[in-house]
């Protein structure tokens, strides 16, 4: 590792061990201005991530014509996220922009270093995060976990009694620590908080530390990464399990891409429980960006691997020399994600620079300013991608409108009466029906 991996204080290290000899081929925008991937993301969206709505009124079981109907989209079933640092979440206190914000922008979050193996370990560490999952949930913010097992030399994450097996060549001691590790903190979180949704392996193509001491195989062909997810499959079968892994989408590293994609299909082909492969999109400069087509191949190149969602799971552009460009490519960048019907969701690491790995977080300045970024956030996911719509039933005591898969808060009228109920919307084919009853 280089001066800046071992800097690094996210769960996103960058190992550039290759990088001297593979350059981008293609990085930045299209040099003719050309929006055609736009026109063609926004087709996608309408197909994949919409759906035909009809809302029946009915009172005394016959349909009633000229109901009034209101439907507001509440939360979107795509997971916008976010990182969330547990003690900045003590230090800023209650009605803190900071708070505030993650109520307010997302629908998700994950703690941004709380369950780092060692971190976990420590005496009430956990049980401080555990408060702020009720504090989130409260405000309708999903929790997600993230990493188990992140086998890195270059941070502070390893707790000392798997160093000292490492130190000893001790591998039986080495298994059962990373196997208690995994029963305990999923059996933790899933069984008793419903955190349901993991990172389980964290960059491991790119830090190896473990695998390496217990096999002679390459790490993106490690028998050891089979056992430990059908361990974690075991411990929490209800658990969603990801892989991730940096500079899949950005930069040109085909190489690195390649062992990837090649850890992927290895365990999916001894069936194990990988449900998500997650990408960081971690931009430490303009020129890491790729174009939106070759953005588009590797999306396409990961989700024909197997039975997988895609999620990317770290994303910022810390680096760009001009927030405006910054703000565009996190427009580009999440519309084409959000475009693709195999991406489940988008995860900032981290929106304000106040608590930012790198000073530089894609929403907000220091003093709460809104970014360019902002701007791009908030107008695609609660203007391009957010419903609000009202209307009165026809004669056939039906009003129709295209909707935003999620779920709604849906208001219906008529001489009076009103009801007020909450239902979703989760298939983009076909039209969805409500039947309201006055």
């Amino acid at each position: 590792m280089g001066g800046l991996a071992a800097a690094l204080a996210g769960c996103s290290t960058r190992e550039r061990a290759d990088s001297t000899t593979e350059r981008p081929t293609t990085v930045g925008e299209p040099p003719d201005g050309s929006r055609s991937w736009e026109d063609a993301a926004d087709a996608r969206i309408d197909e994949h991530r919409r759906s035909d709505v009809a809302v029946v009124v009915r009172r005394d079981g016959e349909r009633l014509s000229g109901a009034s109907v209101d439907v507001t989209l509440d939360r979107h079933a795509f997971d916008f996220s976010t990182a969330y640092n547990v003690a900045k979440h003590f230090d800023v206190g209650a009605g803190s922009p900071y708070r505030e914000s993650v109520a307010d922008l997302f629908n998700e979050a994950v703690f941004e270093n709380a369950y780092k193996w060692r971190r976990w370990t420590q005496a009430g560490a956990h049980e401080r995060a555990d408060r702020i999952i009720a504090f989130l949930r409260d405000h309708d913010v999903s929790v997600a976990g993230a990493p188990v097992v992140w086998q890195t030399d270059s941070a502070n994450v390893l707790p000392e009694e798997v160093w000292a097996a490492l130190d000893a060549g001790d591998d039986a001691r080495l298994r059962s620590l990373v196997t208690d590790h995994v029963e305990t903190i999923l059996g933790h979180y899933v069984e008793d908080h419903d955190v349901t949704e993991w990172v389980f392996l964290n960059e491991p193509v790119g830090h190896h530390l473990l695998t390496d001491a217990l096999s002679d195989a390459p790490a993106w062909r490690s028998p050891v990464l089979r056992e430990w997810f059908h361990t974690a499959g075991e411990a929490a079968p209800g658990a969603t399990l990801a892989v991730n892994e940096y500079d899949i989408l950005t930069l040109d590293r085909p190489r690195h891409r390649d062992r990837y994609a090649t850890l992927i299909q290895y365990l999916l082909a001894d069936d194990a429980p990988l449900d998500e492969v997650a990408f960081q999109a971690h931009a430490m400069g303009e020129s890491e960006r790729v174009t939106p087509a070759e953005q588009w191949r590797r999306l396409e190149r990961f989700a024909g691997l197997g039975d997988v969602d895609l999620v990317v799971s770290e994303f910022d552009t810390p680096g760009f020399d001009s927030d405006e460009v910054a703000g565009r490519y996190l427009y580009r960048f999440l519309k084409l994600c959000y475009s693709h019907p195999a991406m489940a969701g988008f995860r900032l690491w981290g929106f304000w620079d106040g608590q930012h790995w790198r000073d530089d977080a894609p929403l907000f300045y220091e003093d709460w300013t809104p970014k360019p970024g902002y701007d791009a956030y908030v107008d695609l996911v609660f203007d391009e991608w957010f419903t609000e719509e009202s209307g009165t039933t026809d004669g056939a005591g039906a009003y129709r409108t295209r909707a935003d898969l999620g779920t709604y808060a849906v208001s219906v009228a008529a001489d009076g009466q009103r009801v007020e109920t909450t239902r979703t919307v989760t298939n983009p084919d076909g039209e969805t029906t409500w039947t309201i009853d006055l």
